[in-house]
């Protein structure tokens, strides 16, 4: 019933694979952990359930609905989100897959009984950060920057650089086109208000503002900074933030991340 993985930079998750029914329908592919359980400490089971159970079939299922009837139909999830994300007049195909497919790499990195990191994984964060130390404070400050809904990603770019990456709404590391950098729903009055937050998310550690045509970045780890996936266990203060990000950290599953780091021709 699997589909071949397609790939984008050699990378991709289990929504990259088609999962289809006897009508052809994509649906939400089954987690290494169950939602009754939580991930400990960083989601109970309620949040998960929110997350997954609720947050992630609904997009699935619309993501269903709006390619009925169009060339998406024949399409792996995973070209659907590529192939909308190159086009202007797919906006709601775009949000709706590129959520999913997010949401899904977001989970997928977590785990309540989390491998610790290897050598040769921390001496790859300590090249391109100085320290673990000094990875994660970014990735916090990167986080707690922004201001709105979005992801705050671990990413790869074209010369092999870890690097960090903000996306607003349901933007993708995948195309230049539609990262969404910036909350294109904010007024002049909120982005202001971005502007002068003391949590700027630029650093020397930062993706670079502007990309060349055609470039993207590889992901590698992320967390979704939705506040459907924070409210029910941490409520809405900055402190709650914080204590999620501390707690993002410690059910990281590293082997994931390394296999996404040290990947020998994609998976």
């Amino acid at each position: 019933m699997l589909r071949s993985v397609l790939r984008l930079h050699k990378v991709a998750s289990p929504l990259a694979t088609s999962f289809r029914a006897a009508a052809r329908l994509h649906t939400v592919p089954l987690l290494p952990y169950t939602v009754e359980a939580g991930v400990a400490p960083l989601l109970s089971p309620t949040a998960l359930k929110i997350i997954y159970s609720d947050h992630q079939t609904s997009l699935v299922d619309r993501v269903n609905e709006l390619i009925i009837g169009t060339p998406y139909e024949e399409k792996a999830f995973y070209e659907v989100l590529i192939d909308s994300a190159r086009s202007l007049n797919e906006v709601q195909i775009f949000n709706n897959a590129s959520q999913a497919w997010n949401n899904d790499f977001f989970l997928r990195s977590l785990s309540s009984t989390p491998s610790n990191m290897s050598v040769a994984l921390t001496k790859r964060i300590v090249d391109c950060f100085g320290s673990v130390e000094m990875f994660q404070r970014e990735f916090t400050t990167n986080a707690l920057a922004l201001f709105g809904s979005g992801w705050t990603w671990l990413v790869e770019d074209k010369d092999g650089r870890l690097v960090l990456l903000n996306t607003y709404n349901a933007g993708s590391p995948h195309h230049r086109r539609r990262m969404q950098r910036h909350d294109e729903s904010a007024t002049n009055s909120e982005l202001a208000t971005q502007a002068q937050n003391s949590y700027a998310g630029v650093s020397k550690h930062s993706a670079p503002a502007k990309l060349l045509a055609n470039n993207s970045y590889t992901p590698i780890l992320c967390i979704s900074m939705w506040e459907h996936a924070y409210l029910t266990d941490y409520g809405v203060t900055p402190e709650g933030r914080q204590r999620y990000l501390e707690n993002f950290f410690k059910t990281v599953d590293w082997s994931v991340v390394e296999s996404r780091v040290f990947r020998a021709g994609g998976f």
